[in-house]
């Protein structure tokens, strides 16, 4: 049984998850028709890098995602015209994926969300306090990162 302070702490964390889940499907609703927030997360994992077409199997980890599901979800996002597939110039076997316009256009708008959403978090929290916030949320990942990591291995054992 958790105490006061640890359930106070757990509701907030399934609010603030909740919060942004709402909040980026609202977004996405109002100006983005036929795409899911996985879709629009996949074009954000290409749009960081800069540019560079990368390799499916490069999304799939970033994603953490099999191979096969990043498979099937760059061609649903090809079709629908926001990514470009070729194959690789150094080794042929592998598929590059980059952004078309059209993808670019919603990796930004993305982005510029995020950053939106940033920007008012920070404004109603004084500067000394930042470090400690930054602090938590990088533990917060951490942990959550390392239980990612223990269940996709004990996955692995099992198959």
């Amino acid at each position: 049984m958790l105490d006061a302070y640890a359930s106070l702490l757990n509701e907030t964390i399934i609010r603030v998850y909740d919060s942004i889940m709402r909040l980026e499907e609202q977004m996405l609703a109002r100006s983005v028709q036929n795409l899911t927030i996985g879709e629009l997360h996949i074009l954000e994992a290409i749009g960081k890098m800069n540019g560079d077409a990368c390799s499916i199997s490069d999304l799939a980890q970033a994603r953490q995602v099999s191979l096969p599901s990043m498979t099937v979800a760059i061609q649903k996002l090809a079709k629908k015209g926001l990514v470009e597939k070729q194959r690789g110039q150094r080794d042929g076997r592998v598929v590059q994926v980059s952004l078309t316009r059209t993808g670019h256009k919603y990796y930004t708008m993305h982005a510029y969300f995020h950053e939106r959403m940033v920007r008012s978090l920070l404004r109603n929290i004084p500067e000394p306090e930042r470090p400690a916030l930054l602090q938590a949320m990088q533990n917060i990942d951490l942990f959550l990162k390392r239980q990612l990591d223990e269940m996709n291995g004990c996955e692995e054992e099992r198959r």
